[in-house]
């Protein structure tokens, strides 16, 4: 018997050391965004009423988290909905903006570019992700599961209708 409760303490002990503890949290924040009944002009001005009462989110953070130091200049941002749409409104606080790539869905993360991703239902899969740099060049995926499960992650081909 005591053979038998060493081999399953030994197993155990290999086992755990398997499953090492991630780098990084995997508990990304959230934004409760709300829905809006006035009508919203697409000027980049945030003016309306219900742009004044829409919270900001927390100021970005590299995607890695505390893994990274943190960015030199704010970019935070509003969110609001309507039957028919999303808006986001940004803040960049960024005083050399560049950009090279122009063409749509190009793997535009290397320039100064925005990144939003969206997960209705918090779980890290199926999630959509919009890219925007500083020439208006568009990056839109569908992503399946986050980048850390590695294999095929995204459906690049799939473009966010409007």
């Amino acid at each position: 018997m005591r053979a038998l409760l060493r081999l399953i303490l030994f197993i155990s002990i290999l086992v755990s050391q398997q499953f090492q503890t991630p780098k990084i949290e995997y508990n990304p924040k959230t934004y409760l965004c709300s829905k809006t009944d006035e009508l919203i002009s697409i000027d980049g001005k945030m003016d309306e009423p219900t742009w004044e009462s829409a919270p900001w989110t927390d100021s970005f953070v590299d995607i890695e988290g505390n893994l990274k130091p943190a960015p030199f200049f704010e970019t935070k941002v509003k969110m609001l909905w309507d039957d028919n749409y999303f808006y986001f409104g940004a803040f960049l606080e960024e005083p050399h903006i560049w950009a090279t790539l122009e063409a749509r869905d190009a793997v535009i993360f290397r320039d100064n570019d925005f990144e939003i991703f969206l997960d209705p239902d918090g779980d890290t899969h199926n999630y959509y992700e919009l890219e925007i740099n500083a020439l208006e060049t568009v990056w839109d995926l569908l992503l399946l599961k986050p980048y850390r499960d590695q294999g095929k992650v995204a459906v690049d081909s799939w473009d966010i209708p409007g």
